[in-house]
């Protein structure tokens, strides 16, 4: 490793230690409303095989999804119809299950139930859940009655304009998935420490300056590399839908450093991020 790679190696090591410090502490709470129930069975809904086609809407584009799960990894299939022909397959693991989640989301987010309506044939009820602060995004859901699972998505800004959504056009449910179906992969909802109001750390590649951090609901990924030479330091955001791609160049004590931010997060959010992994000896 060059000299300037372990200069860079030691100070993400560093800021780790020195800046998120602070431990995210454990959070039990009651699901006592029929608002706080709905989100508990959307979280935990059976394990029930399903197959279907989805819409998905964002920044103007509109894609047909087909959609499967499980399969003998315990993993889900999709398809996107409109990117090629012959379109690939692409795996997405299935959610962690986990009370703890449930209550980190009632945290930091205010659930209240809406109408019901139908969504690909099937009865739903509207879940909505709005932020407590300005460093997340509103979540509409609506939820199949019987299963609990999600047939309909919307995310929200700010100022209450839809960024994207989802809507199955079709579903077909199977049985309820057994062990002896398929084999489930390790499930572990790992809560590290804390590094701004209401998010904490799920996992760390300290020495290639990769970290994941997430409030239970929504999720972000920030990177840490040398900023190139000639490059200026500053900021830039770009938006897609709901995802928000931030990048700050900085220069200090440390030298030259590149962060960049990706997640379904506003901007001041992706800001804090930003200044949760850098020392006191890197400024502007």
């Amino acid at each position: 490793m060059s000299e300037s790679m372990t200069q860079w190696a030691r100070y993400c090591l560093a800021l780790l230690v020195g800046v998120m410090a602070e431990s995210a502490s454990a959070v039990e709470c009651d699901f006592t409303s029929p608002a706080e129930r709905a989100l508990e069975k959307m979280f935990s809904h059976k394990d029930v095989s399903f197959a279907g086609t989805v819409l998905f809407e964002r920044a103007g584009n509109r894609q047909f999804i087909t959609v499967s799960w499980p399969d003998a990894e315990g993993q889900g299939a999709m398809r996107r119809m409109n990117a090629s022909v012959n379109p690939p397959i692409e795996r997405w693991p299935s959610p962690v299950k986990s009370p703890e989640r449930i209550c980190d989301v009632l945290r930091m987010y205010s659930p209240a139930l809406g109408a019901e309506r139908v969504v690909a044939g099937r009865l739903t009820q509207q879940l909505s859940l709005r932020p407590k602060d300005p460093l997340r995004l509103a979540h509409r859901f609506d939820l199949d009655a019987e299963t609990g699972m999600a047939l309909a998505m919307a995310t929200a800004g700010t100022d209450g304009q839809v960024l994207e959504r989802f809507e199955y056009a079709h579903i077909q449910f199977g049985d309820i998935a057994t062990e002896t179906a398929f084999e489930r992969p390790d499930e572990t909802y790992s809560r590290g420490r804390a590094v701004i109001p209401g998010f904490f750390l799920m996992s760390e590649d300290p020495v290639n300056g990769v970290f994941v951090v997430s409030d239970g609901l929504a999720t972000a990924s920030i990177f840490v590399e040398p900023l190139l030479a000639g490059a200026p330091p500053g900021e830039g955001a770009v938006i897609e839908g709901a995802t928000l791609t931030y990048t700050r160049g900085v220069t200090g004590g440390e030298g030259r450093l590149l962060i960049s931010v990706l997640g379904e997060i506003p901007v001041v959010t992706a800001r804090m991020l930003a200044d949760a992994v850098r020392t006191p000896g890197v400024a502007d």
